[in-house]
């Protein structure tokens, strides 16, 4: 539509949008996002991404504040991680996301597990997490197979806090 130059339907269909959304009152959905979508850019940018690009932002926007978010930013054999826990996620109950930070420089953490409908499932998460320090060639491995000091990211995606 921006190509063809069609501004009258590319208003329509964004009214449309929110009208959707909020029968009674389009704008104040419209403002609503707009100030969730201010607070990503906030929180989640990076350097070369704005907070709506990146995978908590995309998560944020779509689902809303999660009920609870534990950060770990170092623990000995694993990368920066955060787990977002949803107690309620549509027709969903007690949903969790572990995103990971595995350049360990910049803001830009990357969804790598969820146990949420649709959303990126990884058995092997917990190797991945503790790739930095636990190498293994066996492809079918999905824990490490020893046990890593000051790991916690088992029990915390288990039981969030």
């Amino acid at each position: 539509m921006i190509k063809k130059g069609e501004i009258k339907l590319m208003q329509q269909y964004l009214y449309s949008f929110w009208v959707n959304r909020n029968k009674e009152n389009p704008e104040a959905e419209w403002n609503k996002y707009n100030t969730d979508v201010k607070k990503v850019n906030k929180l989640f940018s990076t350097q070369t991404m704005r907070g709506y690009e990146t995978d908590r932002g995309r998560v944020y926007l779509q689902y809303g504040a999660p009920d609870q978010r534990t950060v770990v930013e170092s623990e000995p054999n694993s990368y920066p991680y955060e787990i977002w826990q949803y107690y309620k996620l549509k027709d969903q109950s007690n949903r969790k996301f572990l995103f990971y930070n595995q350049d360990l420089v910049t803001n830009n953490y990357t969804l790598l597990h969820s146990d949420a409908k649709g959303e990126v499932y990884d058995a092997a998460w917990s190797m991945k997490l503790h790739k930095r320090t636990i190498q293994s060639n066996n492809m079918d491995v999905t824990k490490p197979g020893i046990d890593t000091f000051g790991n916690q990211s088992d029990d915390l995606f288990k039981n969030p806090r």
